[in-house]
């Protein structure tokens, strides 16, 4: 597969949600430490762009354009990663739709919540279910799930809370039911620099927001999410399942 030298040389990883934000982070440090990286998102601009950084930098990496709220396109995308590199190691399940994250129980339409569902933890078990025969065969592989801070204070992110919540959920029981199969899964609540971020909030909103983060700042991408979802999926992490793991600055005791 060629790429780097790094803790994760010789694997795997399938990213969704790749082309920007947390997803990008994680595709960018996932390949910093070895590992070829099958891109998965909507945009196929983005996500060649991504290749495209990941490369110039000495990895390996392929795009692989899907809808995750599409059963055949998840099949496709793994099937790609499977295809193009003869194994499967890591799932990182970053994406999720952000529409709506904001909004009242009254003020959220069917369709909105709909489209959370399906991809938020329709999406996540449906890619984990895919991906577990061949993180089986690969002698057992890494899963990290994208949860939320919401589920601190769900009041106005009512249902996108709820959708992390149940994404938690299915990590904590895939941890449980896929151990004896070698297959670790964790679940990480980032807080991170991302464009749903830039859209959502104003400058001055963004201000408060970062000045209620005891170290200061808003989660880097690649630095501080992805390494740590990097962490995750290495075995320095072997004996690290069922958790959540919160990057979030130390928000979580803040509030």
């Amino acid at each position: 597969m060629g790429g780097r030298v790094g803790r994760l040389t010789g694997r795997v990883a399938l990213v969704t949600g790749a082309g920007q934000g947390g997803g990008r982070g994680c595709a960018l440090a996932l390949a910093a430490e070895g590992a070829a990286v099958v891109c998965v998102g909507r945009n196929p601009g983005k996500l060649e762009a991504v290749v495209a950084e990941i490369g110039a930098t000495g990895g390996t990496a392929l795009a692989a354009p899907a809808d995750v709220t599409d059963p055949a396109d998840r099949r496709a995308a793994v099937d790609s990663a499977v295809a193009a590199f003869g194994r499967l190691d890591v799932l990182v399940n970053a994406a999720q739709s952000p529409e709506m994250r904001a909004a009242d129980l009254l003020d959220v339409t069917d369709e909105d919540v709909a489209e959370l569902w399906a991809s938020g933890p329709v999406a996540t078990l449906a890619l984990m279910r895919a991906c577990h025969p061949h993180l089986k065969a690969a002698g057992g592989g890494s899963i990290v799930n994208f949860a939320s801070g919401a589920l601190r204070r769900p009041a106005h992110y009512g249902v996108y809370a709820a959708v992390k919540a149940a994404i938690e959920t299915i990590g904590k029981a895939a941890a449980a039911e896929w151990g004896p199969d070698g297959i670790r899964t964790n679940t990480v609540v980032p807080i991170v620099d991302s464009p749903s971020m830039e859209r959502d909030l104003t400058a001055e909103q963004r201000e408060r927001y970062r000045a209620g983060i005891p170290l200061g700042r808003i989660g880097r991408p690649e630095e501080d999410i992805g390494r740590a979802v990097a962490f995750l999926a290495g075995d320095d992490a072997a004996y690290l399942s069922g958790n959540t793991l919160r990057l979030d600055g130390g928000s979580w005791s803040a509030r």
